[in-house]
């Protein structure tokens, strides 16, 4: 079997505490409620996040697993990514909570996983809570066969549980024509990635998170799109603070949100971000035909996923994302920029396209698409 580690991306926060309090700020990228402490963070059980470690991590290497073997936007791997995606950050939150306490980072043990393909009764029973894929099917049954949004460009089909996912369609690619695409920044390698890049003739879209949007992430983003390459709407906290996705919230509160990351963006770059991307693929048309319509954003899913967040080893993440390439022919490849052993396949990937016939184009022809034109 081979040997896997799982990096860590971006922090969400997954408890609630009587030392928070909510502050109406207004600032770009932001939603009006930020939590904010009032008071510093009582100590945390070391071993106790250890055991909690352990457990997510033998969770989260099952579902990298089911991901990889399924075909993609089939329901296994449709519900195996969302859950992977989801435990990765359970697990950074963790790996943050404990470097605070000891001062140091947490690696686990070789051979301290839980155990082998072990899924707890606890870790699942909160996955069910987030996505619900074993929802019981409701009125919508009969719209299983997808809600038109583009014709030839992407709908949405409605999965395990009811639950509304978006399908990417890139028929109006052509063979050999790869979009690259990167979520979930901007962090630390966002700047060295998109030089990476614009070196390489890589137009790319860098769909980014509000709450990364301080005076760093302001300045990353400005970078990525001086070098040329488009800055996007991903969501605030990856969609809500606990990590469920965009259906946990109405219409109106995900406008309200993206408005403020699309603010931040404008804000940062100077220029009106163009595209979105939800976070796990999860969104009800109702929402999305809102946010295309009010914010004037084009959907984008994807239809390569690389599965980054499952492996540390750039050369594994290279091998399997050329080999996907190559079985498809062209495609919109999903990517993060948060991750080291993305930086390193990304830069690597564009020189091997390069070299083999194949040609990044402008993201602005998705927009082209979605409009018909």
């Amino acid at each position: 079997m081979r040997k896997k580690y799982f990096i860590l991306g971006p922090l969400v926060l997954l408890f609630q505490s009587s030392s928070l309090f909510a502050l109406e700020l207004r600032l770009p990228g932001e939603p009006a409620s930020v939590q904010v402490p009032a008071v510093t963070a009582a100590a945390a059980d070391v071993n106790q996040l250890t055991a909690d470690y352990r457990e997510i991590y033998s969770a989260l290497e099952v579902y990298s697993e089911a991901a990889y073997a399924a075909a993609q936007n089939s329901p296994e791997y449709i519900e195996a990514s969302a859950y992977g995606q989801y435990l990765r950050v359970r697990l950074e939150n963790i790996a943050a909570l404990i470097k605070r306490e000891t001062g140091a980072e947490y690696e686990l043990p070789a051979g301290d996983a839980r155990g082998a393909n072990a899924v707890s009764l606890k870790v699942l029973s909160e996955l069910i809570d987030v996505f619900d894929f074993n929802g019981v099917l409701g009125v919508r049954e009969a719209e299983s066969r997808g809600v038109l949004i583009k014709q030839g460009y992407c709908q949405i089909n409605y999965v395990k549980g009811n639950v509304p996912y978006l399908v990417q369609q890139d028929s109006f690619l052509k063979k050999g024509e790869v979009i690259l695409t990167f979520d979930d920044g901007p962090g630390p390698l966002t700047e060295e990635v998109s030089a990476a890049m614009k070196e390489a003739g890589a137009p790319s879209v860098f769909f980014v998170l509000g709450s990364k949007l301080g005076e760093s992430g302001k300045a990353r983003i400005k970078k990525a799109a001086d070098d040329g390459h488009a800055v996007a709407v991903h969501g605030y906290n990856h969609a809500t603070e606990a990590g469920k996705p965009f259906t946990a919230l109405s219409t109106d509160e995900t406008l309200r949100q993206l408005t403020g990351v699309a603010a931040g963006i404008k804000a940062a770059t100077g220029k009106k971000a163009a595209f979105f991307r939800p976070p796990y693929g999860v969104i009800s048309p109702e929402a999305l035909k809102a946010i295309t319509s009010d914010l004037e954003l084009t959907p984008v899913g994807w239809t390569i996923d690389t599965l980054d967040w499952s492996t540390k080893d750039p050369e594994q993440l290279y091998q399997n994302t050329i080999a996907m390439i190559k079985q498809r022919g062209k495609g919109i490849v999903l990517l993060h920029d948060i991750h080291p052993q993305s930086r390193t396949a990304a830069a690597r990937l564009v020189k091997w396209l390069a070299a083999n016939g194949y040609t990044v184009v402008s993201p602005d022809r998705m927009t082209k698409a979605f409009k018909g034109e």
